[in-house]
């Protein structure tokens, strides 16, 4: 079996960092249980050859039954508890399963999002497909998120000129489209092999409006899973996002009803109603419609958001769905960019005190978007800015 091996080494690293120090060891086996790589926290030799002699024996009793309970080449999760350890087992692919072992009193609830993205990452690994190592932070506190969501509106200002960062998230059910629509934009291709996402996939792609003085919005694309079983992971997903694209499937009037009865639920439980969204009917290249453009158009106008209709396959309208949203929010950043100006005199920097905390909690959150070596670089230099602001700042109460 050939895959990228440094890639999948860099993988197991962040997610031992993201996890962090509830963590015992990160396993990827086979189906049979044999192990294709594995990453541990036990810091003797000896002692981690002990840990991984026992789970290989464990192993096999576990899987037998996780692998019954699996349809081989879906998805799936399992946990396990011992004396000492607890278990979460998240199938990657076809051939491989992908587990957590954390310590015994831990709770696992936090952890999934995580394990979900990373089976992902390793799935998209042996499949040889595009796929980045980071593992990006995940607000699983939904508590401190209501709380902070109106200093989050604030914050919303230029990185740079013309240039705008976005966490873009899609949601609707399994097998709309979402990932096709995302794969098309991103990439310009189309595949006709149906792959369910485990969890959630995190691609990027600019937008540029050379019209607007090369204004740019940077999105950050979350392409969230809708079966049912990822039900409680979506939050930690969907949360923080700027905007949103509610997918639905025209040629089924189930996931046209869910769109009200379960999507936007989950938008109002994590508070994002203030987010721009847009509602996209997708697959009209397909002759057996079901949803009439006016039933979309009137659904979206009922629950405050624009629609457009999309066909992944052809590509029309992929594009300018994602035009519309980064216009959107390339007006809203502009407005938000008044509330919080710095206004610049003879090499001073006049500053209120709110906007200098806002400014710095902002530019500390950009940390959990990097996904690459080149935004880790962008993300030092407003370091560096924010360094000279406050050197030449002067407060003004």
């Amino acid at each position: 079996m050939y895959f990228d091996k440094e890639k999948l080494k860099a993988l197991l690293q962040w997610y031992k960092q993201e996890v962090g120090k509830d963590l015992i060891a990160v396993l990827i086996v086979d189906r049979a249980g044999l192990i294709v790589d594995f990453l541990t926290k036990i810091p003797e030799k000896a002692d981690e050859k002990k840990f991984i002699g026992a789970f290989s024996a464990l192993a096999d009793l576990i899987l037998k039954k996780i692998t019954s309970d699996f349809d081989l080449g879906t998805f799936g999760a399992g946990t396990f508890d011992t004396d000492q350890y607890r278990f979460i087992f998240c199938e990657a692919g076809a051939e491989c399963i992908f587990v957590t072992v954390l310590h015994g009193l831990s709770v696992i609830d936090p952890y999934f999002p995580y394990a979900f993205l990373a089976a992902e990452k390793v799935a998209r690994i042996f499949d040889g497909r595009p796929v980045s190592p980071v593992i990006p932070k995940i607000n699983t506190d939904y508590g401190v998120q209501k709380v902070d969501r109106k200093v989050d509106t604030l914050q919303k200002m230029k990185l740079h000129s013309d240039d705008y960062l976005c966490k873009l998230s899609f949601i609707g059910d399994g097998g709309v489209g979402k990932t096709s629509i995302v794969q098309r934009y991103v990439n310009d291709i189309f595949e006709l092999d149906y792959r369910a996402t485990i969890g959630t996939y995190i691609s990027k792609k600019i937008c540029k409006f050379e019209a607007l003085g090369n204004a740019q919005v940077r999105f950050v694309i979350w392409d969230i899973a809708g079966q049912p079983q990822f039900t409680r992971i979506r939050p930690a997903y969907l949360a923080d996002s700027g905007a949103i694209m509610i997918v639905f499937d025209v040629t089924s009037r189930e996931s046209f009803d869910n769109v009200k009865k379960i999507w936007y639920e989950d938008v109002k439980k994590v508070e994002l109603t203030d987010s721009v969204i847009v509602l996209v009917g997708n697959k009209i290249d397909l002759e057996e419609r079901e949803i009439s453009y006016s039933e979309g158009e009137a659904l979206a106008k009922e629950l405050g958001m624009d629609y457009i209709e999309t066909s992944a396959k052809s590509g029309e309208n992929v594009e300018d769905a994602h035009r519309l949203i980064a216009l959107k929010l390339v007006e809203k950043f502009v407005e938000m960019e008044e509330i919080s100006k710095i206004i610049v005199e003879n090499s001073k920097y006049i500053v209120k005190q709110d906007q200098l905390s806002y400014l710095m909690s902002y530019i500390a959150r950009q940390k959990n978007f990097i996904i690459t070596e080149s935004g880790t670089v962008e993300f030092q230099k407003c370091l560096e800015i924010f360094d000279e602001i406050r050197k030449n700042k002067i407060v003004e109460d």
